[in-house]
């Protein structure tokens, strides 16, 4: 779908049936979008991990080190149709088709996408806007764009910088590839690159056959913040990308599965805000809830 066509629907507001609205709002704020808390329970799980296998930082390691490095470098940015799979804590499951468009730094448009259009929208921008539209109700939530607000509203305590990174199976923070690892380890059939974090916390980067399989954050006191998981890497327009996509935080879970992405689309920089119809109800998502009626 054109994102002109989107456009459209979204500037008209029409609605759509209660039960795909409730299914569609419930999806995106899973996501980001593009933007919650993020595979099996199993990913989420807080129990010690086995101890792994320390390893010298042999040049195999430091060869992928300088890889993902090197494809941090080069993707910019990817726009493609995916398949989502949610599952939370508390029973529920969806699965819907998604628009999703991302672009470094911190830009994400994610649609979720029925037969005849799309029946939410989120979008969030370089500027640290944060704008949500459910054409149903002609709702537009707009604020900033962070931590805080991500982890209300999709269920994603990250900043935008590193959602969007992981979700393009890039580092979260692309300055950790330059400085050396704390350790190298083999465990669960990969090689493990840990690097300790400001907070006193680890972060692991796993590589198998010499690509992204896996990154996982845990806090001082071991307990896990998140675990996404890479693989079907395959050609997608002359460089190799992860076509799916898994994702754990505490709380739910998600499967994203690419559809033929294209790699570094130029996307206009309006394609990331969402401007309100006459007509649109506005509510202010900073320091809670102030609505108004777009003139």
């Amino acid at each position: 779908m054109s994102a002109a066509r989107v456009t459209d629907r979204f500037n008209s507001g029409s609605p759509h049936p209660p039960r795909r609205r409730a299914c569609a709002a419930a999806v995106v704020a899973a996501l980001v979008l593009a933007l919650g808390q993020l595979s099996a329970c199993a990913l989420t799980s807080s129990a010690p991990p086995p101890a792994p296998t320390p390893v010298a930082i042999t040049p195999a390691a430091t060869a992928m080190i300088a890889a993902l490095a090197d494809r941090e470098r080069s993707l910019h940015s990817i726009q493609s149709g995916a398949i989502m799979d949610y599952s939370a804590a508390d029973g529920h499951h969806f699965r819907t088709h998604e628009e999703i468009a991302l672009a470094r730094p911190a830009s994400m448009r994610v649609e979720a996408i029925a037969p005849f259009g799309a029946t939410m929208v989120l979008a969030a921008d370089d500027a640290g806007r944060l704008m949500i539209f459910d054409p149903g109700k002609n709702v537009l939530m707009s604020g900033g764009a962070n931590a805080a607000t991500l982890e209300r509203y999709v269920r994603i305590p990250l900043e935008p910088p590193a959602a969007v990174d992981l979700l393009m199976g890039l580092a979260p923070d692309p300055s950790q590839l330059s400085v050396p690892p704390d350790s190298v380890a083999d465990a669960d059939g990969m090689t493990v690159v840990t690097w300790r974090t400001a907070d006193g916390g680890t972060r692991d980067l796993g590589f198998t056959g010499g690509q992204l399989a896996m990154v996982r954050e845990r806090d001082k006191a071991g307990v896990q913040r998140y675990d996404v998981r890479y693989s079907d890497w395959r050609d997608a327009g002359g460089a190799n990308f992860p076509h799916k996509v898994q994702a754990g935080f505490p709380g739910s879970n998600l499967t994203l599965r690419y559809n033929a992405p294209a790699l570094n689309p130029t996307l206009a920089p309006a394609l990331f805000v969402l401007t309100p119809a006459p007509g649109t109800r506005m509510i202010i998502i900073d320091g809670g809830a102030v609505a108004g009626v777009a003139g």
